[in-house]
């Protein structure tokens, strides 16, 4: 596995016409228990580990000139080899010229750990072109650090408002209309998403996919340094639309009370720091196609790529990777520790309406830290609609206190959650176990106990 991105990025060199060895650093960013599944290995033949690549090697790989038209037939990490190798204006032309090139490469994209690697051997310019003429493509590829692919997104964002505006103003059908206005809609709830609230940190697009109902993902904080990073998976009716704003205002009031948390805990001078992102990064279900599983598993997939993406741009500085996952996004979140590509060092599920998985230990998750909370009235908890209930205790997963409690430390009374859409709020002995889980202090949590 070590010597897999190498032996890649070697070859796509060969296929371009690009001569002269590549060396092999002897370092990798995954370590060697951690596997990949057969379907996300296989993609466009990408396999193996991402080495670090030398600056001599960056250097003598920005001096290559060739043809765009030599890539017309290239695919996965051989094309994006040779569209780094472009000048900027060979790659602009290119891009317009062959965009279903973009959407074939993000619809199946190579590993994280060999995007990483060939991000890592460009230079500034070759980032800069790159990002400047394929925005949609740096800010979507899992590998790409998360800063560097926000500042894409938000050129992406920017575009996109720009052309669906105009596609309103010509002369469109009713169900050309239609698609614009709805595109025009969710368009601008991530503009709003975007903006820091106040006293928070900055904001950044991690993901838009303006398809469909759309994904998109907003970090708080900045993923690229933090050493406590949270996700936030969504259930039934979150989509981009009507809930971009919603769900990171819940990764706000998450990421508060973690750093009010961390502050009280640092030693002096030496406060960790914090990201928390809002990850709509599948289609959720709505009332009319809850009752399947195909988008629990388009979503998981989803999920583990972006988790992988973290793991390769962050090499060997890895951060403390949390998910809370609610409702519908709790089946997301087991199926995808189920395949098991990528290990999180914790998992939050609340509400959650179950899933095939059926017990704590089938989850890569660091430690057994797996804590389940069921609020009263809650309708979802203990249905095991989509299988196994993760609450139940012959699960294996430990209970999070939603009932209401003391603070630990302080002594401040925490208020308890009622029915299915109150664990996230403000105050509650849930939301303040999610941030002690989250900043690995896992054993100051409650577990519904006085």
């Amino acid at each position: 596995m070590l010597f897999g991105a190498a032996a890649l990025v070697t070859a796509s060199l060969a296929l371009i016409g690009v001569g002269g060895p590549v060396s092999v650093p002897q370092y990798s960013l995954v370590s060697e228990t951690q596997t990949v599944p057969a379907r996300v290995s296989d993609r466009q033949g990408d396999v193996g580990a991402a080495p670090v690549w030398s600056q001599p090697e960056v250097q003598s790989a920005g001096a290559v000139d060739i043809d765009r038209s030599a890539l017309r037939t290239r695919t996965g990490s051989s094309l994006l080899v040779g569209m780094s190798h472009l000048a900027a204006a060979d790659l602009a032309a290119f891009a317009a010229e062959y965009p279903t090139h973009i959407d074939a490469l993000l619809a199946a994209p190579p590993e994280a750990t060999v995007v990483s690697a060939w991000w890592t051997m460009l230079d500034s310019t070759q980032r800069a072109s790159l990002a400047a003429a394929t925005p949609r493509l740096v800010g979507n590829l899992d590998g790409v650090p998360l800063a560097e692919r926000s500042r894409a997104n938000e050129s992406y964002l920017r575009d996109a408002r720009a052309a669906a505006d105009r596609a309103l103003d010509g002369r469109l059908s009713d169900a050309e209309r239609a698609l614009a206005t709805r595109q025009v809609a969710m368009l601008a709830q991530v503009s709003l998403a975007l903006q820091s609230s106040a006293d928070g940190p900055k904001r950044r697009l991690i993901l838009l996919d303006t398809t469909g109902s759309g994904r998109a993902a907003i970090a708080l904080g900045n993923p690229d340094t933090a050493d406590f990073i949270g996700y936030l998976v969504p259930g039934m009716n979150y989509q981009v639309e009507p809930q971009m704003v919603n769900w990171t205002t819940v990764a706000d009031d998450l990421y508060r009370e973690q750093r009010a948390i961390l502050s009280a805990h640092a030693a002096a001078g030496s406060t960790p720091t914090l990201a928390t992102i809002a990850w709509i990064g599948y289609e959720a279900p709505d009332l009319f196609s809850v009752g399947g599983r195909d988008r629990a598993q388009a979503g998981a997939a989803f999920l583990e790529t972006s988790w992988a993406g973290i793991r390769a741009s962050r090499g060997g500085d890895q951060p403390f990777i949390t998910t809370f996952a609610h409702s519908y996004g709790s089946t997301v979140a087991l199926i995808a520790l189920a395949n098991g590509s990528v290990e999180v060092d914790a998992l939050v599920v609340v509400g959650s309406p179950g899933s095939e998985i059926q017990s704590a230990d089938k989850l890569k998750v660091a430690g057994g830290n797996i804590f389940v909370g069921k609020a009263d009235w809650d309708p979802a908890v203990n249905s095991a609609f989509f299988g196994s209930d993760p609450g139940a205790s012959s699960y294996g997963a430990r209970e999070l206190g939603v009932h209401g409690g003391t603070d630990a430390v302080t002594g401040v009374r925490l208020h308890g959650s009622v029915g299915h859409n109150d664990y996230f709020t403000p105050g509650s002995e849930s939301l303040h176990n999610m941030a002690l889980i989250g900043t690995d202090k896992a054993d100051l949590a409650t577990d519904g106990d006085e």
